[in-house]
């Protein structure tokens, strides 16, 4: 009787000691933090391309790489402009792989035709809805709005679209334009222009490509109760760049708007200056855009265009070779001046996707579609800061903003 008790005794003993041992065992694994659904909570790991193992503990992609299709019209009548976009993305994806893909793995683009129809549009964008982690394009308003409904009903983001506010607001977070409004950025072109310099009169000098642009810029110079001595329209073919100037420097006005493209820009300055004589330096003269990223950058290096003033988004401090190396395969690819901003927005997207899946911790894991897809309509809807090449950007409310900036070139280069 006595070694039965003490057997019950020691077994009883031995159950608690196993469910004290068990009690501190599921204590212990009750305070391990739990790991966090795809991208919640998460910072900014990963947001040099560094692969997934080095995505300080954020879960691990669960595809072999990152798929960007693009809703874009390849035939009829927005083809041209459906191309160039097409291209913009192209290049900026090979940018991304350059820099090590999007969280170590590789991106590829997937081209799907909307035809110029609104109908093709709306079917494509319905075809992948069901799949898709994000949708770019397309690049018309009009084809937009017939996709709209079908992807905000499915939860999907869509890029790089040319969109309107109230689209944008109706749709929120989904409908996400990355296409510079080249008009409201013209209109603040002038204001900062206005600010900067003392003038009363301005003589315009432009491409037929740009005269939209410069119907803004005038206006905005005309409310500063600016006056707008003369505009001179001059076609892209071969023109006589030493008249053109003698009728710029003759027209009285205190500075000039040359809005064309760079190489033709260069030949009127340069004329300009020769008229000028020992006054070249005291010219005042405000470039377009698309005069920056090339042979002024270069010719700024060697002190040859002092008192130039350049309008443009980008930091001159930035790489100059990428830029050069874009505006060379732009001319050999693209080569109209008229679609070089749409691929611009284009390449610009595929790098804000690539620090927005990064800086989420973004999966791809196809049970955490809806999720993910959420996750990243919210952070590309309102970013703070967009880092490329072609300079900073950040979308508010749907909407891709650059600040605007006006440089003068002198003897030491961007000023």
């Amino acid at each position: 009787m006595f070694k039965r008790k003490f057997f019950s005794f020691g077994v009883l003993i031995v159950l608690i000691i196993a469910c004290v041992i068990l009690s501190t065992v599921l204590f212990v694994l009750s305070s391990v933090p739990a790991v966090n659904n795809p991208g919640i909570g998460i910072g900014t790991g990963g947001a040099t391309g560094a692969g997934a193992d080095d995505d300080d503990g954020l879960p691990k992609p669960a595809i072999d790489d990152w798929e960007l299709p693009i809703v874009i019209s390849i035939t009829g009548k927005d083809s041209p402009a459906g191309r160039a976009a097409a291209w913009g993305l192209d290049y900026g994806i090979k940018v991304v792989n350059e820099l090590g893909g999007i969280r170590g793995l590789p991106v590829r683009i997937t081209v799907r035709d909307a035809a110029s129809s609104t109908e093709s549009t709306a079917q494509e964008i319905e075809a992948l809805s069901a799949d898709s982690l994000v949708i770019m394009g397309p690049q018309a308003e009009e084809l937009f709005k017939a996709g709209e409904w079908i992807f905000y009903r499915a939860g999907v983001p869509v890029v790089g679209a040319a969109t309107d506010a109230n689209s944008r607001k109706n749709y929120e977070p989904f409908a996400v334009s990355c296409i510079t409004n080249p008009w409201g950025a013209a209109s603040s072109v002038g204001a900062t222009w206005v600010s900067m310099e003392s003038f009363d009169s301005v003589c315009m000098l432009y491409a037929p490509v740009y005269a939209e642009r410069v119907d803004y810029i005038e206006a905005s110079l005309v409310n500063a109760e600016k006056e707008i001595v003369e505009r001179i329209e001059v076609g892209n073919e071969a023109f006589d760049a030493a008249g053109v100037a003698d009728k710029l420097y003759n027209s009285g006005a205190d500075v000039y708007y040359i809005d064309m493209r760079g190489e033709d820009v260069l030949r009127v300055i340069a004329q300009l200056r020769y008229l000028a004589g020992d006054n070249a330096g005291r010219l005042k003269i405000l470039c377009g855009p698309d005069v920056a990223d090339r042979e002024l950058i270069e010719s700024a290096a060697e002190g040859d265009m002092y008192g130039i003033q350049v309008w443009t988004t980008i930091d001159p401090k930035r790489d100059v070779e990428k830029r050069k190396a874009f505006a060379e395969a732009f001319d050999k690819n693209i080569g109209d001046a008229a679609f070089r901003g749409i691929t611009v927005d284009y390449l610009q997207s595929a790098l804000m996707l690539k620090q927005a899946i990064e800086a989420l911790g973004l999966t791809g894991e196809r049970k955490a579609l809806k999720e993910e897809r959420s996750l990243l309509a919210g952070w590309l809807y309102n970013t703070e800061s967009i880092h490329t090449d072609h300079g900073d950007f950040y979308v508010q409310d749907g909407a891709k903003y650059a600040e605007v900036k006006i440089y003068t070139i002198t003897d030491k280069g961007f000023q």
